[in-house]
Parts: structure tokens; C-alpha cells; sequence
């Protein structure tokens, strides 16, 4: 993955700044498949795909009569579905590096950035020194980050972050990432493709 870039969090999440990196070839692929982010709402596509191989055909028979329905109302460009085979081409579009939040370091920020933990490493970015000294020690506590901006365009660590990259790959930090990857969407200037929603009669069959 190459490519760093900055979105607003997806709605629903408390207000911060994505920090994220593009998986080029899975965002060229999806481009040309005309495919944006994948929403698995309301049932739970993402959990199938995660059940499923990269880049192997897999009998549809051997899938849950669940996965069978998600695999069947996919939108075109996540998976193939040819002869009772379906293949799984749909991977993570990104990888969010950091959520940060900026404004003065005070409990509630450094609540809001804590909010990420599950997904990625957090901090909050300050225009001020904090005015209290246990609020770097609890920063630092929950392992997140504080940084003074200077505002010259000089930012001042005064806590690092720790990382926050899960130890395994899950559905719900594969949601995150196409949530973050949708923000990227809305929010590039030079996007050409619209978020995609799990529309059943968006479907690529053989």
C-alpha cells in the first residue's frame, strides 16, 4: 500500500481526521469495475467475503445457505459467480494509520480519539499546551498521541502514539476501512467513482 492521504471520519463516528494509505491496485480495480465502497448493510456481506479466498474459486455449494444469499446479491466487481464457482476479488482498500483530532487537550478529546482503538493509532493535535500535566498521563496511558501545532506549520510531538494496528483481520476493521475508504470518495477531487451500496440487482453472474 502507497499513498498517504487525510479524509474526514465517516458519519457515525466521533468528529477526527483519517489518516490513510490507498492499496493502489485494489482502488484501480474498483475504478475500472466502476465499484466504490462496499456496504454490507443490513446483512453482513463482508463477513462472507472474509470466509472466502482471494483469487480462488471456492463451490458454492460448500457456503452456508447465508453466504449463498450474499454471494448471490453482491454488487458487480466484489466477487465472480461462474459454474457454481465463486471467486473473491474484493480486498481491504486501505489501511487507516492514524485518527486525530484536533483541538485543546482535555479529557473529552482525548475520549474522542480513544473511540479509534479498535482500528487504528490515535491522537489529539492541540494549539495549546495542556494546561494540566495528568492529561499527557492519561494520554499516554490509553496510548494515545499528543501533538502541539505551532501553527507555522511546525507540529511539536509531545506524546507519541502508540501503534494501533490490530493484530489480526477482522470484518469489523475490514468495515472501518471501506467506511474511511467511502470519506476518501466523497472527499477526493479526482475520483471518479460514486460509493457503491449492496444492491441486489448488481450482481455478476456467469
Amino acid at each position: 500500500m502507497t499513498g498517504s492521504t487525510s479524509v474526514p471520519s465517516p458519519r457515525g463516528y466521533r468528529a477526527a481526521t483519517l489518516h490513510l494509505t490507498l492499496d493502489p491496485a485494489e482502488h484501480a480495480r474498483r475504478q475500472q469495475a466502476g465499484l466504490g465502497h462496499i456496504s454490507d448493510s443490513p446483512c453482513a456481506l463482508l463477513d462472507t467475503l472474509m470466509a472466502l479466498p482471494t483469487g480462488i474459486p471456492v463451490p458454492v455449494e460448500n457456503l452456508t445457505e447465508c453466504q449463498q444469499r450474499d454471494v448471490c446479491r453482491a454488487p458487480a466487481g466484489i466477487l465472480d459467480l461462474t459454474l457454481g464457482l465463486v471467486t473473491r476479488h474484493a480486498i481491504r482498500p486501505c489501511r487507516v494509520d492514524l485518527a486525530t483530532v484536533k483541538a485543546t487537550c482535555t479529557r473529552d478529546s482525548i475520549g474522542r480519539a480513544s473511540s479509534y482503538a479498535p482500528f487504528c493509532a490515535r491522537a489529539v493535535v492541540t494549539p495549546n499546551p495542556p494546561r494540566r500535566d495528568y492529561l499527557l498521563s492519561e494520554a499516554n496511558y490509553w496510548g494515545i498521541g499528543v501533538f502541539l501545532d505551532h501553527g507555522n506549520g511546525d507540529v511539536e510531538t509531545l506524546i507519541a502514539p502508540q501503534s494501533g494496528q490490530p493484530k489480526r483481520h477482522t470484518p469489523a476493521a475490514w468495515r472501518f476501512a471501506e467506511l474511511a475508504y467511502a470519506s476518501y470518495l466523497n472527499h477526493s477531487p479526482t475520483s471518479e467513482t460514486t460509493t457503491t451500496s449492496n444492491r441486489a440487482g448488481d450482481k455478476t453472474r456467469g
